[in-house]
């Protein structure tokens, strides 16, 4: 009988820290609202659990996890879509190595007055971000 994935692996730790922001998220919980239910867990918990036990394991654990973090959105790319907050322009470059900085910020930039170059298109500004945020996580 084949395995599936939660008896052969399971990102406790990433999951302990979604749920720890869906507790924190005044949007947390919604469903919670239709009703009273018998023990309120983080749906993040209930969601990886159901898909673990659905999802078979194979002989690539790594593929495993990217496929199953992927399905719930924990992957750098979901976790990117789903960030709420805006990087300040500060804290970008606060972040940054200097050889960073000498690339994205205009020479006069300081930590307090930090300024992207104006040659710097939407999406360059993105990337320095989306960089800083995937260091962040």
């Amino acid at each position: 009988m084949q395995k599936s994935f939660i008896e052969t692996q399971f990102p406790i730790s990433k999951l302990s820290k979604e749920s720890y922001k869906e507790r924190k998220a005044n949007y947390s919980q919604t469903l919670t609202g239709l009703g009273k239910w018998w023990g309120r867990k983080p749906l993040i918990l209930v969601r990886a659990a159901i898909i673990g036990l659905l999802l078979p394991a194979s002989a690539d654990p790594k593929k495993d996890r990217e496929i199953f973090l992927k399905i719930l959105t924990m992957d750098e790319e979901g976790l990117w879509r789903r960030k709420s907050k805006s990087i300040s322009l500060k804290e970008v470059f606060a972040r940054l190595t200097p050889r960073e900085q000498k690339v994205w910020f205009t020479p006069e930039s300081t930590e307090e007055k930090p300024k992207y170059k104006k040659n710097l298109l939407q999406n360059k500004k993105n990337h320095s971000k989306n960089n800083l945020y995937e260091d962040v996580l």
